[in-house]
């Protein structure tokens, strides 16, 4: 009837079996039927083992977490143990490092008063070294060093007389200076054939010392028994290697037309070239110097710079 396919329409399922035909008069429909339980049955134990794959998978998913948890929580024990202990390395550094920077601006403080204190005592050092270098020169003021003499022409006689006759014979003085104390320099003796050591004497008077010298200026070559001797003045060993620096120098300006030098003591070289006067105490600007005036030949830009501003 109509009511009837209208409630098949919306319920989806059959018409009720006292509707339709019994299972004898049609065929077809009870093989349907059996289908439709066999579908039933199917999907009821797919269901069923769907459910107990369920619970199979929650239930392993219940103990991987609580493993998970476990590790995670031994994990994170861990690592707040290593960050404690880690915070407290940092600290400890902190402070080591705080105690090493205090430390060292002390050190620095220090360091600069002694750097300080050195050079107040450099200072001092130097003066006092002058001092004593001019006390020694001051010392040997009157002392003359006689080079060349042959060892053993004294033939007995005190030391004393016998410089006195050879300086009267070799510098035609006019008397015999008055000689306090004479005696060679204190060193081994050396064979005959080797160089002899100096006679060391100190002239008793200024005059006479001022004259001696004078006279050896006035000669150029002097000779004692056919020997070339040399007298000059005995000055301290600090200042004989200043004044020794300024040789290359006064080489240089020797002979030279309108140049006139000289060493002033302790260790000061004048050069007096075309009326102008220059005075050297650094033995390097005055080779210089000299190189500018008379030989250019090996000079470089650098020092050719340092000589224009000297001169």
């Amino acid at each position: 009837t109509k009511g009837h396919q209208k409630w098949a329409k919306r319920k989806g399922t059959p018409r009720p079996n006292h509707l339709s035909r019994s299972g004898k008069d049609n065929p077809e429909a009870s093989t349907q039927s059996a289908d439709q339980q066999a579908v039933l049955a199917a999907i009821a134990s797919l269901q069923a083992e769907l459910s107990q794959a369920k619970s199979d998978i929650c239930t392993k998913i219940d103990d991987v977490s609580t493993v998970l948890r476990g590790e995670i929580a031994a994990v994170k024990a861990e690592s707040d143990n290593a960050f404690i202990t880690v915070h407290a390395r940092l600290d400890g550094q902190n402070d080591t490092r705080k105690s090493l920077v205090e430390s060292a601006n002390a050190n620095s403080d220090v360091v600069a008063d002694l750097e300080a204190k050195v050079k107040a005592l450099q200072s001092q050092v130097d003066q006092l070294s002058e001092k004593c270098l001019d006390l020694e020169g001051r010392s040997k003021r009157q002392n003359l060093r006689i080079a060349g003499v042959k060892e053993g022409l004294e033939n007995g006689q005190k030391t004393r007389d016998f410089v006195a006759q050879l300086l009267t014979d070799v510098l035609q003085l006019e008397e015999k200076p008055v000689i306090d104390r004479a005696h060679r320099a204190l060193r081994v003796r050396l064979g005959d054939n080797e160089l002899p050591r100096h006679l060391i004497i100190r002239v008793h008077y200024c005059h006479a010392f001022e004259e001696i010298l004078k006279k050896v200026m006035q000669s150029r070559t002097l000779t004692y028994q056919g020997e070339r001797i040399q007298i000059f003045r005995d000055f301290p060993p600090a200042v004989v290697k200043r004044r020794a620096a300024f040789t290359p120098a006064r080489n240089l300006l020797r002979d030279k037309p309108g140049v006139r030098f000289g060493l002033v003591y302790p260790a000061k070289l004048r050069v007096t070239h075309n009326g102008k006067e220059t005075t050297f105490t650094d033995a390097e600007e005055a080779r210089l110097f000299a190189e500018r005036l008379f030989g250019r030949d090996h000079e470089t830009p650098e020092e050719e710079e340092r000589v224009t501003r000297i001169i």
